[in-house]
């Protein structure tokens, strides 16, 4: 198979020899190479998206600094509309204040036990409240507690006729909850005074 030319012998040989290197280095460095190049290549490919999440929307500096701001003023302005603890009873002289002043008569008032919030910031406070009166000074009342400085959200449940007044006007009852979100005691002052 092999000539029968000595140079000829040589040159078949070298050739060989030249093949087997090339497959040696193929094997040897080309192929784990190109491998370890592609675990690269996708190594750098998840850093590359991890940091597109992680990272600011636009990269700039100011637009964070003015988010944090913004950040900030919102929940200053939310922490002077939300009352303190002590301030709870307040809200409630306020209502029954009101009550009195439209001639309808305060039937029942039951406090709910403060719950956290879901953000674990505010403490949630309600009010199961029952009145008396003519049906417009009932809707006045409500009208202007959701009117109030603090956070106070009214939720009719029920209002159903409830007897003709001397006057032969038309009472109704009303029940009806409120809401507020109250600062926990263990919140200091506002960050204005920080």
């Amino acid at each position: 198979m092999l000539p029968r030319d000595p140079r000829a012998q040589y040159r078949v040989l070298g050739l060989v020899l030249l093949l087997g290197c090339a497959a040696a280095f193929q094997l040897r460095f080309w192929s784990p190479r190109k491998a370890e190049l592609a675990a690269l290549a996708e190594r750098v490919e998840r850093a590359e998206r991890a940091n597109a999440i992680a990272g600011p929307g636009d990269g700039s500096l100011d637009a964070m600094r003015e988010d944090l701001l913004l950040g900030e003023r919102q929940l200053a302005e939310l922490q002077r509309l939300v009352p303190r603890e002590g301030e709870v009873e307040a809200i409630y002289e306020a209502i029954a204040t009101e009550t009195q002043s439209l001639g309808l008569e305060l039937v029942h008032a039951l406090p709910a036990d403060p719950m956290a919030d879901s953000t674990g910031y505010f403490v949630r406070q309600r009010w199961t409240l029952q009145v008396e009166g003519a049906y417009h000074d009932v809707g006045t009342l409500l009208t202007r507690i959701a009117g109030f400085a603090r956070l106070v959200r009214p939720e009719v449940h029920e209002i159903v006729p409830s007897r003709i007044a001397d006057s032969g006007r038309q009472l109704v009852h009303a029940r009806f909850g409120l809401e507020t979100f109250v600062l926990p005691p263990g919140d200091s002052a506002l960050p204005e005074a920080r």
